[in-house]
């Protein structure tokens, strides 16, 4: 057993191994294994997690899992977590780099239970000669029930130096609220968003739109458990900031520099933004045709003052779902007109929502582009309908009708394929 004033005092009793310093732990060896963290923009790995590798008493080797499961009370659960947390500050010191960080998982249950005079790690960083700004602490914030008590930690590594990430995001309980108020500098997300985005455009867009939100917060992101081609293509396309996976490298004791990282990197930027102007090829081929469409259905509503007219015409297309009338300010005049397709397939859960007469529409990019730009056709991006509950796009054009400002809206269902 390593105890924490051993820790504190004395320093880890190491012995030399071919790739680096090892130690032990309730009969366990124990080592380093860096895992780097890529940036996307700059083609390289500007940091590394440091993880934990263990061999049991035949060298046999074992699941961090297995070796977190050791600890029978608090203080043993913070003796390990500072064995590790010493560990890979040693190992990391002896590596060739230059800047790059050295992301470290703090156990927050133990160091909460025991609350620790605080001074460890700044005594072992300055016993290894590692500057703090280069130490990120990974947090799993959820892992500590008293906030005040983490934000007063948080607080401590940040006095320090040290730049604070928040772990596995998007698992769990997690929400922004957390991020809101502890105000980390990294956000890590959890691997499954990504798993799942490769396989649903919707968490996809619900992916990127946590990426938007997160850089809001004014908070850098990386995306963990990058396993496939499709998951970093998915990670460029959000908008991440840094990456982590198998995809791109596998945990080292040895930190060596990825001559293919540019190569790979440039290759994926490229495919994405191919892939993004094939998207937008299709979709401008697609509204062209539409266009004539909406144009032909604008000239019967100006020259018949039928909505009702207009509407057959727009109908033609099959994913059009309801048309409706919208004045200067806002307000719909009138009912709103659905494809029949659509009325047979009402869900009569949302029946409140189908009415739009009298309904203002003012606060909507639909309206007020049109109205500010009177000669364009406005398209939105896809969103959520409030009139409905579906996925849709709609299309909006401003016209003069009797001296007066009308906007002819279209809905479009959008599909996650």
């Amino acid at each position: 057993m390593v105890f924490i004033d051993d820790l504190a005092n004395e320093g880890l009793k190491d012995s030399k191994g071919e790739k680096g310093q090892l130690t032990s732990f309730e009969g366990f060896t124990l080592s380093s294994a860096f895992h780097p963290i890529i940036s996307i923009p700059h083609r390289r790995a500007v940091g590394y997690e440091a993880l934990i590798r263990a061999k049991d008493e035949k060298g046999k080797p074992c699941s961090p899992l297995s070796l977190f499961s050791l600890p029978r009370s608090s203080v043993e659960v913070l003796a390990l977590d500072r064995t590790c947390r010493q560990l890979h500050i040693n190992n990391f010191s002896g590596q060739e780099t230059v800047d790059e960080w050295l992301f470290i998982n703090l156990d927050a249950q133990g160091i909460e239970s025991e609350r620790p005079a605080m001074g460890f790690m700044l005594d072992l960083l300055a016993r290894y000669e590692l500057p703090p700004q280069r130490i990120v602490i990974e947090i799993l914030e959820h892992e500590i029930d008293d906030r005040e008590y983490l934000k007063g930690l948080i607080k401590h590594f940040r006095e320090m130096g040290c730049l604070i990430a928040i772990d596995d995001f998007g698992a769990g309980h997690s929400n922004f609220e957390r991020i809101w108020d502890l105000e980390p500098d990294i956000v890590k997300l959890d691997k499954s968003l990504v798993s799942r985005a490769a396989n649903s455009s919707k968490v996809k867009r619900i992916l990127s739109g946590m990426v938007s939100l997160i850089h809001e917060t004014g908070c850098l992101v990386v995306i963990e458990g990058v396993e496939t081609k499709g998951e970093a293509l998915i990670a460029i396309d959000v908008d991440a900031d840094m990456v982590q996976g198998f995809y791109f490298a596998l945990p080292d004791a040895m930190i060596n520099s990825n001559l293919e990282l540019d190569t790979t990197l440039t290759e994926l930027v490229q495919l994405q933004r191919l892939q993004a102007r094939k998207q937008t090829q299709q979709l401008d081929y697609y509204f062209n045709r539409f266009h004539e469409l909406f144009e032909k259905a604008m000239c019967v509503l100006v020259e018949n003052k039928s909505l009702d007219q207009a509407a057959d015409i727009i109908f033609r297309e099959e994913r059009a779902i309801r048309c409706f009338l919208l004045d200067e300010v806002g307000y719909q005049k009138g009912s709103t007109i659905h494809a029949k397709p659509y009325e047979r397939q009402f869900d009569k859960r949302v029946l409140p929502l189908l009415s739009g007469k009298n309904a203002s529409w003012s606060h909507k990019y639909y309206h007020f582009r049109a109205i500010n730009q009177p000669d364009k056709l406005q398209v939105t991006r896809p969103y959520l309908s409030v009139a409905g509950l579906q996925m849709c796009i709609t299309v909006s054009k401003a016209f003069e009708l009797e001296g007066n400002v009308f906007v002819f809206c279209c809905d479009l269902y959008w599909q996650d394929n």
